[in-house]
């Protein structure tokens, strides 16, 4: 996947032996929003949603993710809450987390995928 191109074997390995792989069945909430990023979430198999709640509307999708996205970046790089709650839309939905720790190590060493990850986040800022 784009975001990890380029980094390490030794890198990776290091993040896919603490990284842990969760299933989902549709509907099935995998982050609330407001709730404190645990990892950098990457969807694995399966498709997700991306919800919230405008002031005085009902709750919209806003997006959907597939395998290779991923989601709880910039939470972790501002050390804030999730922003928008996501959702399994189909079942057999598997995601792994890495955990932010992991995360952080792999920004604090690699100024390549930094730029990535701050590339990301500008594509999806309005």
């Amino acid at each position: 996947m784009a975001l990890f191109a380029g980094v390490s074997e030794e890198h990776l390995t290091a993040l896919a032996t603490e990284a842990t792989l969760s299933s989902y069945k549709s509907g099935q909430t995998i982050m609330f929003k407001g709730a404190t990023v645990d990892g950098l979430h990457v969807m694995a198999v399966g498709k997700a949603g991306v919800f919230i709640k405008p002031a005085s509307q009902p709750i919209v999708q806003v997006a959907e993710l597939a395998s290779g996205d991923v989601f709880g970046e910039l939470s972790i790089i501002e050390n804030g809450t999730a922003g928008a709650t996501i959702k399994a839309t189909e079942d057999g939905t598997y995601v792994l987390n890495i955990p932010q720790d992991a995360f952080r190590v792999l920004l604090n060493e690699s100024p390549e995928f930094v730029d990535r990850v701050k590339a990301l986040i500008a594509s999806r800022k309005p």
